[in-house]
């Protein structure tokens, strides 16, 4: 028997959403939940910048007057404007294992979408590739590093049943410092490149890391914008996003390098805080700077590859190399790194796939963004 869809009206409902997934995955210990009012407010329009340019409708499904299901119908119109696309996006699915619950929140989607005359469905997007994006169909075994979703494996026969197909993979590579031998010929050709001194570069710090950010992120639209998938930052979303960065960064693993006193190209490291995010349980509290002391070192020994952008006139300049070297030099410097995760990374780059894999990285997630035609 089909549930119950609602959309979501009331802030009961609203909190039910909110709420949803920490029922169905209390037991699963490598869900990492973002805190719960960083959720609501990215849920928000008016209190996220990401709704002036995008519109959405949320749905619960019911069984009995209990939620087992979830799910985001999307319109984001800059998105759309940029790449040419009617796409409406889903996203923040979550379901119990329930086929017919998951179609029937589909159907509301699918639904509400056509209604606001999108042409084809894409995701799961939350809301955007400039959040949490993907469906895990590889690594459930392994907890998420900071900003990166995961839910459980039975969830992609959930999305494929209703006919959703492929569109686009996203990866995530492993670098572990154990392994950490570059090939000869990548050492001979970084110590060219280093020599030939074409390009200078700096770390950031306390002084300059929020204008730091900003170059970043305009670095980001540059050298991404004729991306699959790409989304542009509206001005609210870049300053929101600073704020966001300011909290966690770490200046000694963002680089920026320049030609000619102009950047070129930039990485950003951001410390793995999911092992805090998982102890925390979605609220900060009286007990939030234990957690944070407990996790340390767990937070010392991790970094996720957020940012890496380098424009399209230095690419086969060997920028790529530097940039990766450099990163890997400054671990080598901290006796508490342990790891760093390059994610995510479009299946489809295979430049930078191969680059990665050269420099000892494991392919040990997979990200899938389906797609559907709104017949």
């Amino acid at each position: 028997m089909p549930p119950m869809v609602i959309p979501v009206r009331s802030s009961v409902d609203f909190n039910a959403f909110v709420d949803l997934p920490f029922r169905l995955h209390a037991a699963s210990p490598q869900w990492t939940p973002d805190l719960r009012a960083e959720t609501i407010k990215l849920l928000t329009p008016g209190r996220h910048p990401f709704w002036q340019t995008a519109r959405r409708e949320l749905f619960l499904a019911l069984r009995k007057g209990l939620p087992v299901g979830r799910i985001a119908a999307i319109v984001d119109e800059k998105y759309n404007n940029h790449a040419g696309e009617a796409c409406g996006a889903f996203g923040f699915f979550e379901c119990e294992r329930d086929e017919v619950a998951a179609h029937a929140l589909l159907d509301a989607a699918r639904q509400w979408l056509r209604g606001q005359g999108m042409s084809f469905m894409r995701g799961p997007l939350n809301p955007s590739t400039n959040h949490t994006c993907g469906l895990l169909v590889h690594g459930f075994d392994l907890p998420p590093t900071i900003m990166m979703p995961w839910n459980p494996a039975f969830y992609p026969e959930l999305l494929e049943s209703w006919h959703l197909r492929k569109e686009q993979d996203l990866l995530a590579y492993l670098i572990e410092r154990k392994r950490l031998i570059l090939p000869p010929h990548l050492k001979a050709e970084v110590a060219r490149l280093k020599a030939e001194a074409r390009f200078s570069c700096r770390v950031s710090g306390k002084n300059t890391l929020q204008q730091d950010i900003a170059t970043m992120l305009e670095l980001y639209r540059l050298s991404w914008a004729k991306n699959w998938g790409f989304s542009p930052l509206s001005p609210g979303e870049a300053e929101s996003l600073v704020k966001e960065l300011s909290t966690v960064l770490d200046p000694e693993f963002f680089v920026l390098f320049f030609h000619a006193n102009k950047p070129a190209a930039g990485m950003v490291a951001l410390p793995d805080m999911a092992p805090l995010l998982r102890r925390l349980k979605g609220r900060l509290g009286l007990s939030a700077p234990w957690h944070w002391w407990r996790t340390r070192p767990q937070t010392r020994a991790g970094y996720r590859i957020i940012l890496f952008g380098i424009l399209e006139e230095y690419r086969l300049m060997g920028l790529p190399l530097l940039l990766l070297d450099f990163l890997l030099e400054k671990a080598r410097q901290h006796p508490d790194f342990q790891w760093v995760e390059g994610s995510w990374v479009l299946e489809d780059n295979v430049a930078v796939d191969e680059l990665i894999e050269d420099f000892s990285g494991r392919l040990t997630k997979r990200y899938r963004l389906y797609r559907r035609d709104l017949d």
